[in-house]
């Protein structure tokens, strides 16, 4: 008589997932899907409510309760398209999160969005917070918008944060042109004593001189 090959525990649960998902699975089971204890089954929520109406609502509120960074990666993915200027607003509260994968999904996507990101530049350049500033001129620095250099010296010239100044004069130093020149003076004189924004305002006049 032959052996039986013992089946494998994980080969069950993969088989079960898959007969859980071959039933038609309602919307609202869908969004229940997404609390459930199983990561694979809240990924594979994500995947199968891509697309429906109020995906990206569900999506936003999914994320700040999800700690397995599949799922967060997942959710991330599927809010890449047809964003919605109430998508970035929600996004731009998740630059506070302690969890670094939020902070950076967030980021990533307002890169991906130049324009969205525009209507919020404004609120985010005023932000009591100087680590959300910062994350404002990183953003900033990455996105393809034709007002990005006008963002830069903006906060160079008017924000009281000499980390936040100095990291727009980091920006300034990839993407300055000569309209640049004419504000450092302004900016030195905003911070006569600071070594390293001295510095990258030598570096910048430096550059634009040898253009």
């Amino acid at each position: 008589m032959g052996l039986k090959k013992k089946s494998n525990a994980s080969d069950d649960t993969v088989i079960q997932q898959e007969e859980k998902r071959s039933a038609e699975r309602t919307p609202e089971q869908l969004v229940a899907d997404l609390a459930s204890p199983d990561s694979s089954v809240r990924r594979w929520a994500v995947r199968d409510l891509s697309g429906e109406e109020n995906a990206h609502k569900v999506f936003l509120e999914r994320l700040p309760a999800e700690n397995d960074p599949t799922v967060i990666e997942a959710l991330f993915s599927a809010l890449e398209h047809n964003m919605t200027d109430a998508d970035a607003s929600q996004l731009i509260g998740m630059l506070k999160s302690e969890q670094v994968q939020l902070r950076n999904g967030a980021i990533e996507l307002m890169q991906q969005n130049p324009d969205l990101f525009a209507h919020n530049v404004h609120k985010l350049m005023q932000d009591d917070d100087p680590d959300t500033r910062i994350f404002c001129v990183d953003i900033i620095g990455a996105v393809a918008h034709p007002d990005a250099l006008n963002w830069l010296h903006h906060i160079a010239l008017n924000d009281d944060n000499e980390n936040v100044v100095g990291t727009a004069l980091d920006k300034l130093a990839e993407v300055s042109d000569s309209s640049t020149y004419d504000i450092l003076q302004t900016v030195e004189s905003r911070f006569p004593n600071h070594a390293y924004i001295a510095f990258v305002i030598s570096l910048i006049r430096n550059q634009l001189g040898s253009a």
